[in-house]
């Protein structure tokens, strides 16, 4: 049998929490960037009125910019303030150290933020959107955002370097959240994959309530998810067994 590959989404997936922590260096802005929050909501807003692109690529825009306008710049240091953060859902670390599979990362989140993590070590490939540079080693861009499209294509180039064809999805297991990894599941679920949907036990996001549990539905309706579980990984709990 194939090689077991696990691909994992980050944010509401191995976390807790769907707002992505890249973002606290925004307090060089006067924001919060820790948590959603009615400020950053309004300003996201206020932003995709005069600027074109869908909900993705307006919310990078909105960051880029604030880099941009202002002529800024963010270090390594700075990026990785967010890690302290994060907290991960329950026995994900045992899992992703003692787990024969092999696992990876797609997300639309920075490529730089996550493989500065100190869960990276557990992944083979992290795949996200990169961030820009200047000559002093500093991010002053945010570089084109991970799509749809280019995390289907960033699977397929999990399964290549692993000695399959673009289509060969078998032993493949996709874990998301919902609202940013729907096609990731079809993709994965209809090439003779498994896609797995976790939740939190008691939701208390408002996002995640009002968006990616909607996708979660519309994905049972189409027959794409294959399980929907607690998004904890602890030994014993259907999540882990259906990993493993």
């Amino acid at each position: 049998m194939s090689t077991k590959i696990n691909i994992f989404d980050f944010d509401g997936t191995l976390t807790n929490d769907t707002w992505p922590k890249f973002w606290v260096w925004v307090k060089k802005f006067g924001y919060d960037g820790s948590r959603r929050n009615d400020e950053l909501e309004a300003a996201l807003a206020e932003y995709r009125k005069t600027h074109n692109g869908d909900h993705l690529e307006t919310f990078f825009g909105f960051f880029n910019d604030l880099l941009t306008t202002h002529g800024a710049s963010i270090s390594h240091e700075e990026l990785m303030e967010g890690e302290q953060y994060i907290i991960y859902n329950p026995g994900i670390e045992d899992f992703l150290a003692t787990t024969a599979s092999t696992n990876y990362i797609v997300s639309g989140g920075l490529t730089d933020f996550l493989k500065g993590l100190h869960v990276a070590k557990y992944f083979k490939g992290i795949y996200g959107t990169p961030s820009e540079y200047d000559e002093n080693g500093l991010i002053t861009h945010i570089g084109k955002v991970m799509t749809n499209a280019d995390k289907i294509i960033a699977i397929q180039d999990i399964l290549n370097s692993n000695g399959r064809d673009n289509y060969n999805c078998e032993n493949v297991t996709y874990i998301g959240d919902g609202y940013s990894d729907a096609e990731s599941m079809r993709f994965v679920h209809e090439h003779g994959g498994k896609a797995i949907f976790v939740h939190q036990p008691d939701n208390n996001d408002k996002f995640a309530e009002e968006h990616n549990l909607k996708i979660f539905q519309m994905l049972l309706k189409d027959g794409v998810v294959d399980y929907g579980f607690v998004a904890d990984y602890s030994i014993g709990t259907d999540l882990f067994n259906a990993l493993n």
